[in-house]
């Protein structure tokens, strides 16, 4: 029988092969996109001719924008705190472990959105800065003290978390990452910061890498209401979107609307905003509860 000792060691060798097969799928993936791993890179740099110096975009990486990390739920219900939870991801082979406070596509996702704009033109990893008077402003939201204070809870909600991503099919572990790595702030008078340095986790370019991402008109994606923009969410990742059954499209808005009925209102409502919006040619939802949608 081996000792606690050994059986110590002999787990601690597993982590580490473990570890390093996980980097090594990590490095293969960046290196089939054209990627050098461990290199500084720029997120403006890997989007296509198309996009180019394009101001009118924000970017979201498809396994978010397919997952329940931002959420629809009421305003008025409080926030979860999970951890290490798994979260709900429309692909069967993309499985998102979750630490942290609950992100809502109310105000995190649109946020985090933005500042990945501010920071798209420096390399992953080195910081950059801005004010939460630009961020409000940019985010389309008042120019007051309540948004200025609900922008701030924001940022603070981005940094204490941490996300681990694993896609069987592309990149393996992408390692643990919080969506904001880091933050310093200048405070006021009544110490409340009103700017900021950010630095972003450079291990995001796996989830980046390969045109893997979605790319959303800004002034019309952050208009829309929450369940409308993760419903854009899902119809712009796919280039021909399969219909979505009313069920998994509240599992990935991580929906506690418990009235079928009332859920099929909302939903119906969601559609026709992102059809008015031109995301979609076409969107509806069938007598069978299927959401269907078309973008050409």
């Amino acid at each position: 029988m081996k000792t606690a000792a050994e059986l110590a060691a002999g787990g601690l060798a597993n982590a580490k092969g473990t570890g390093q097969l996980d980097k090594m799928q990590r490095s293969a993936y960046l290196n089939s996109k054209g990627i050098k791993p461990n290199s500084h890179f720029q997120l403006a740099l890997i989007f296509p001719d198309t996009i180019g110096e394009r101001e009118d975009l924000r970017h979201i990486p498809n396994d978010y924008a397919r997952s329940s990390i931002f959420t629809v739920r009421n305003k008025t219900v409080p926030r979860r705190t999970f951890m290490h939870e798994p979260l709900f991801h429309y692909n069967e082979h993309v499985s998102i472990l979750y630490t942290g406070i609950e992100l809502r596509a109310e105000d995190d996702e649109i946020v985090w959105l933005q500042i990945l704009n501010y920071g798209q033109r420096v390399a992953l990893g080195e910081p950059f800065e801005f004010s939460v008077q630009d961020l409000v402003a940019d985010i389309g939201w008042h120019k007051n003290g309540r948004y200025y204070d609900k922008a701030r809870e924001c940022i603070s909600r981005l940094k204490a978390n941490e996300v681990l991503a694993l896609n069987t099919k592309a990149y393996g572990k992408s390692g643990a990452i919080s969506l904001i790595q880091n933050y310093t702030a200048v405070n006021d008078k009544n110490g409340k910061p009103t700017h900021y340095r950010v630095w972003i986790d450079p291990n995001l370019i796996v989830l980046f890498a390969g045109n893997t991402f979605t790319s959303h008109r800004w002034e019309v994606y952050r208009n829309l209401s929450p369940v409308a923009r993760r419903l854009a969410d899902y119809i712009e990742s796919h280039k021909h979107p399969f219909p979505l059954s009313l069920e998994t499209f509240g599992k990935m808005c991580g929906s506690t609307d418990s009235n079928v009925s009332s859920w099929r209102q909302t939903v119906k409502k969601a559609c026709a905003d992102v059809q008015a919006a031109k995301i979609a040619k076409l969107a509806f939802l069938s007598d069978d509860d299927s959401i269907r949608c078309a973008n050409d």
